[in-house]
């Protein structure tokens, strides 16, 4: 009689959890759950929880639940799909069946809809019923739930059931309310959910609900549900839960207790997502097709509209450091047919990066398709090479080249105006002479022989190499494959796939081989949001605007306007520890520049920020870096150039004497033709552009010198234009220290003072985006959706246009911070 008057009192109670156990034959929920809380569910039954659950599910996936009621004589049988959509939607549909053999059968549908942040969801689920009593088939009721997840140790619900207490005929579903906190106290491996249940108008006569979640070790877990009253006499019911978890498979039984009898649930999940399980094999070995990774390029209408891909380079270093912390991966086939867009600088921090997998622990094999110098310099990190019979090996050693178009100037009888500030602020040049000047060859030789040092060193002592063979096999120049292994540049020649799948399985013993390896790829089930590190890129032509890319794909722009927004959203985002400026331009326009530099002054009042140099941190592209609290470049980055120049077309002897076309201007002003394209200047417009061109240099330095806390007069002996390498750079002050990316990130870390076992993500604000996206060029939907073929022009037609230095920007007129050439290094 006890239980019988419990049931009567307590009907809006009657939760898919462990007091579901004590429910009437008739109510307004479904089948009973495994222990679960409404401020813990993310998964598909948060259908019947918490609809506001729903925007946590992730990827596609099917749940099933049987259960068996022995004090209510009752079956039950449920199914739950649910899935999230574009990050911020979630969908949730769900039928189930109930069987009484004293009491009526009735179906219950449901169909969940949530929308919400990674911290804060709001979700409503309609319950249609059906039955064969007449009055109980058009009953429908509706439920709303609030889900949030501020932090990664508590999470908090809100939930409304049958809102609209709907009463047909006998039958009725009184509003109910459920209140909700959950902890984790000790990570995620351990999970406390506690429910206050009660029904509308009885706040003090509900029921407290806890929901205890352990898991033992990956993919097993075990749970506990209790329920009771808050009054003395009330029932007290239990359940006890084991779980086996695999990839896309999961299994769950559960048990509850009543004092009258027994419940029993039999949970079973399918899902397309990666559910943390046994480890029943010893690790992964993957493959990562550098060439295939690097790959970027926009279609020409795109990007018109500025809408480019998210920078390749940049997201293949995510990657590379996050499977270099994942246990899982053993082993890396490093695939080489070219690097497309990467340099000198670029590869230093890739060859690192396969240096710090090896220190990880993983295995290292490099596979040589195409291979160059540069391609080369990253694969001698690895622990073996190997080539194929017909393999392209062109490692004959390095050049450098400068295109010089004076002489094409001539011929279309174009002549230029420069005015600039030192000798070695050659930029110019490329437009006004036939051939290199001494300041330039100067400048060019030096770079270049500290990147062959470097180069030879780091493959010497990589491949433990005899001195001088490096040398011996740039006299070969072409290297067959055979010859490269008596060289000791390679290991072998894979003469069959067999022979590869072989030592494919010797790289790690016991591995499985999964060429769809993703670090992270395991379903996430923190809560919150990890804090993060902003990664602001300036990468190509400095320029004002938004960051874009040429519609040919010639060359990218860094705008200002999306740099200088991009630091102001880190800044103010209390998720960022700290600020990564990714530094890879040769500089460009000096106001551009100007703002970026300030904008990294105000940023490191409020948050550390590092700057990171990739190829070439020249110019205005120094000028931008310079800023940042640590400066850091590779031993081969091209830095400094610490100069301007204003450059003006005098278009007179094309258009007036070849093609026929008159001008003639009437000014009101000695010097109002100053910035005119038809004529040279006059000396007295050369003297006042000079001057203006002076005082910007003065600025310049000047603020080199705030910035590296040097004296001014030691900043203009090393500045003047002068370009040097990452190692002389730092010996001159201009950097800090040497690293890449990875040891910038590193730095960040360590000054935001973050502890070295709290996990960082690292998120890419402000990358070249455009018209069909939000201010600053943070992607939207629209642009996750399109397409993205590669560019109209060839590569080696892009790869001429920037070699010659024809982009819109290089040959715009104006004020420029830009490095003094073209140069090509292979």
């Amino acid at each position: 009689m006890r239980l019988q008057a419990l049931l009567l009192l307590l009907p809006s109670l009657a939760l898919a959890q462990t007091p579901a156990i004590l429910r009437p034959a008739v109510s307004s929920r479904g089948v009973t759950l495994p222990p679960e809380a409404t401020a813990i569910v993310d998964e598909a039954t948060a259908l019947s929880l918490n609809p506001g659950g729903l925007r946590y599910v992730g990827s596609p996936q099917l749940f099933y639940v049987h259960e068996r009621n022995r004090a209510l004589d009752q079956v039950g049988n449920g199914l739950f799909a649910g899935a999230t959509l574009l990050g911020t939607v979630g969908l949730g549909f769900g039928v189930e069946w109930i069987r009484n053999q004293t009491a009526l059968d009735y179906r219950r549908s449901s169909l969940g809809f949530a929308l919400g942040t990674d911290t804060l969801a709001l979700g409503a689920t309609y319950h249609a019923f059906s039955s064969e009593d007449a009055e109980f088939e058009k009953l429908y009721s509706w439920d709303i739930g609030l889900s949030a997840r501020p932090w990664r140790e508590f999470s908090y619900s809100v939930v409304a059931r049958d809102i609209n207490a709907p009463t047909r005929g006998p039958h009725t579903l009184p509003r109910t309310f459920d209140v909700g906190i959950g902890v984790r106290p000790f990570g995620e491996r351990y999970t406390l959910g506690v429910d206050y249940l009660f029904r509308s108008g009885d706040l003090d006569r509900g029921r407290l609900a806890y929901a205890l979640k352990a898991e033992l070790v990956p993919g097993v877990g075990l749970s506990a549900g209790l329920s009771h009253g808050l009054r003395g006499g009330e029932e007290v019911a239990f359940q006890l839960a084991a779980t086996l978890d695999t990839s896309g498979f999961g299994v769950t039984y559960a048990g509850g207790r009543t004092e009258s009898s027994w419940d029993h649930v039999l949970g079973v999940r399918l899902s397309s997502e990666r559910y943390r399980s046994l480890r029943l094999s010893s690790g992964v070995v993957t493959m990562v097709d550098l060439n295939d990774r690097l790959a970027g390029g926009v279609s020409p209408p795109l990007a018109l509209f500025g809408v480019t891909g998210a920078d390749p380079y940049l997201k293949l270093m995510r990657f590379l450091d996050l499977a270099t912390k994942d246990p899982e991966l053993r082993g890396v086939v490093l695939k080489i047919e070219g690097m497309g867009g990467v340099d000198w600088g670029q590869a230093e921090e890739l060859r690192q990066a396969v240096l710090r997998l090896k220190g990880n622990g993983k295995k290292v094999m490099a596979v040589l398709l195409s291979c160059d110098d540069k391609c080369y310099f990253v694969a001698s990190a690895a622990d073996q090479i190997h080539a194929l019979p017909e393999s392209s090996l062109l490692i004959n050693g390095l050049t450098a080249g400068v295109m010089s178009l004076g002489g094409t100037m001539q011929k279309l009888g174009v002549t230029w105006d420069v005015a600039r500030v030192g000798e070695y602020k050659t930029a110019p040049e490329q437009l006004t002479r036939t051939e290199m000047s001494e300041a330039e060859r100067e400048t060019v030789n030096a770079y270049l022989d500290t990147q062959v040092a470097w180069y030879e060193e780091s493959v010497t002592n990589g491949r433990k190499l005899p001195p001088g063979r490096l040398r011996e096999a740039w006299a070969v120049g072409l290297i067959p494959s055979r010859r490269a292994v008596a060289l000791g540049l390679v290991d072998s020649v894979i003469q069959k796939q067999e022979e590869l799948e072989q030592k494919v399985r010797d790289l790690a013993p016991g591995a499985t081989y999964n060429a769809s390896y993703s670090p992270r790829s395991e379903r996430e089930t923190r809560w919150g949001i990890r804090r993060r590190i902003a990664i602001i890129p300036v990468l190509g032509a400095i320029a004002g605007g938004k960051s874009r890319e040429d519609p040919l794909g010639a060359s990218r722009i860094a705008g200002a306007e999306t740099v200088v927004l991009a630091l102001t959203r880190a800044q103010e985002d209390p998720s960022v520890v700290a600020i990564l400026l990714r530094v890879d331009s040769g500089g460009g326009d000096v106001l551009a520049s100007d703002l970026m530099y300030r904008a990294v002054l105000e940023a490191k009042r409020h948050k550390p920020v590092v700057a990171s140099m990739g190829d070439v941190a020249a110019s205005g592209g120094y000028y931008v870096a310079m800023g940042a609290d640590e400066v850091l470049a590779n031993p081969t980055t091209i830095t400094g150039s610490i100069g301007v120049f204003y450059l003006k077309p005098a278009l007179k002897g094309l258009l007036g004497d070849k093609l026929g076309v008159n001008q003639e201007n009437l000014p009101r002003a000695p010097l109002a033709d100053l910035m005119d394209y038809w004529r040279p200047w006059t000396p007295e417009e050369q003297t006042a552009v000079q001057s203006w061109v002076n005082q910007t240099y003065d600025d310049f330095i000047t603020y080199v010198a705030e910035a590296r806390k040097m004296e001014k007069e030691k900043v203009d002996a090393i500045a003047r234009g002068r370009v040097w390498s990452g190692k002389d750079a730092q010996a001159r002050g201009l950097v800090d220290r040497l690293g890449g990316f990875a040891e910038a990130v590193e730095a960040a870390r360590t000054r935001a003072r973050v502890d070295a076992a709290e996990e960082l993500d690292l998120e890419v604000y402000g990358e070249p985006k455009g018209l069909l996206s939000s201010l600053g060029g943070e992607p939207n939907v629209l642009t996750r959706l399109l397409p993205q073929p590669q560019p109209a022009l060839p590569p080696g037609m892009q790869t001429l246009l920037r070699q010659a230095g024809l982009t819109a920007e290089g040959l715009e007129p104006g004020m420029k911070a830009q490095l003094p050439f073209s140069l090509r290094i292979h």
